[in-house]
């Protein structure tokens, strides 16, 4: 398990020593810029993946080797072409969005637009290997090659933003140019198995099981990204950046908690197919113990950790940092409480979910936004999971489980 988080946390790791030389060289227009263009990769990136990586780890307990093997090629596929041709589609989407009804936008659309949307197709195949790697239980793989692509990300960054001085427009390259070379070395180094014919198997199936959930996740948006958003309408571009830093230092718990969940992934999965309920509840206790101290941590040391993160330019981002950081603890307890719906095979519970939280949302935010500024966006976030887990589990509770599938063959 050691090996699982600390693929995560080495990048992690390597993030937070680089940050204060970005930090320094990116001034509150640059943090505005970047910010607000990535914040729509919660509300783009589940429909250009479509939770097809999340379809292959529900199934893999349930299929032989040769359905794996098939199942993979299958996604595989899947996530170069079917994604490739969504991120076209979200991108004309957005953009037509940004001239007909964001047309008094005060940040530049071009080119930071489709940088921020073209990133997020190419990284669907290594999610995919990473997953098959855990479920494999090949942790050495895992590690291997999630530090790889975390470093390629943080050494582009550092090299367009603090070495070329590029700003928003490196902090953007960044990302995009490390996913597009993964890509390919995964491409390459995976063809035989994607290529593999699968007969009898296709796309379809999987799309109409994934539709809820990608449009689910899409919905996810309200919880993480549309405060972001929403806050570049207030006009003031110095708070609003220093709020994207906040954002982004909390994100490293962020990176934290997931790298934790996926630790403990497979095992979770496996305890609620194999219905093992108490060592499916020992494992959602320690995630979220883990989870406690950690953030418990970060907030009572936050003025600290911003002060040495950012060499001191945006130690005024502390009180919205603090507040953020809580939104890790009430999106793992939402996550847990998802994830357990969909391993039982109830897509559409989560679909009924979302639209329920986003309605309340959308409904609460300009509200809080008006009353208390960028304060109301932060705890928007937290509420926002909270409420969203609130209706999942009474769902949960209501809605009686379909009968589970026996693990089968193929």
């Amino acid at each position: 398990m050691l090996t699982y988080l600390g693929a995560s946390v080495v990048p992690m790791l390597l993030g937070l020593a680089a940050n204060p030389w970005i930090a320094s060289n990116m001034s509150p227009d640059d943090y505005a810029v970047s910010g607000y263009y990535t914040s729509f990769n919660n509300l783009l990136q589940p429909v250009i993946v479509f939770y097809m990586v999340h379809y292959f780890i529900k199934e893999y307990f349930r299929l032989d080797e040769e359905g794996r093997r098939r199942l993979f090629a299958v996604i595989a596929r899947g996530l170069i072409w079917f994604s490739g041709a969504v991120s076209l589609v979200c991108f004309a989407g957005l953009l037509g969005y940004m001239h007909l009804f964001k047309s008094d936008i005060t940040l530049p659309v071009m080119p930071y637009l489709p940088m921020a949307v073209f990133a997020l197709p190419f990284a669907g195949l290594l999610s995919l290997i990473q997953a098959r790697h855990r479920m494999e239980r090949k942790a050495a793989a895992f590690f291997r090659l999630t530090v790889i692509a975390g470093t390629a990300n943080i050494g582009l960054t550092v090299l367009f933003v603090v070495c070329a001085g590029w700003g928003a427009f490196g902090k953007l390259l960044g990302p995009l140019l490390a996913n597009v070379g993964v890509f390919f070395y995964l491409l390459i180094s995976y063809r035989d198995e994607i290529c593999l014919p699968t007969p009898g198997m296709g796309l379809g199936k999987i799309l109409r099981f994934c539709w809820p959930l990608a449009l689910s996740a899409m919905l996810g948006y309200f919880t993480n990204g549309f405060d972001r958003s929403y806050l570049e309408t207030l006009g003031d571009t110095t708070t609003y950046g220093n709020y994207i830093v906040a954002a982004v230092t909390a994100g490293y718990l962020t990176t934290f908690s997931t790298a934790v969940t996926n630790t403990f992934m497979p095992d979770m999965y496996e305890s609620v197919v194999k219905r093992q309920w108490r060592r499916y509840a020992g494992f959602i206790a320690l995630n979220l113990g883990c989870l406690a101290v950690v953030v418990g941590l970060f907030i009572a040391l936050c003025p600290l950790v911003l002060d040495i993160l950012t060499k001191g330019c945006y130690v005024d981002a502390t009180p919205y940092c603090r507040i953020i950081a809580l939104s890790t603890l009430t999106s793992a307890i939402y996550f847990i409480i998802n994830n357990y719906t969909i391993t039982t095979n109830r897509p559409r519970l989560y679909l009924v979910t979302s639209l329920t939280g986003s309605a309340l949302v959308v409904a609460a935010m300009p509200a809080m936004i008006d009353s208390f500024g960028f304060y109301g966006g932060a705890w928007m976030t937290v509420l926002s999971f909270a409420g969203f887990a609130a209706v999942n589990l009474l769902l949960l509770c209501c809605v009686r489980s379909p009968a589970e599938e026996p693990i089968s063959k193929s």
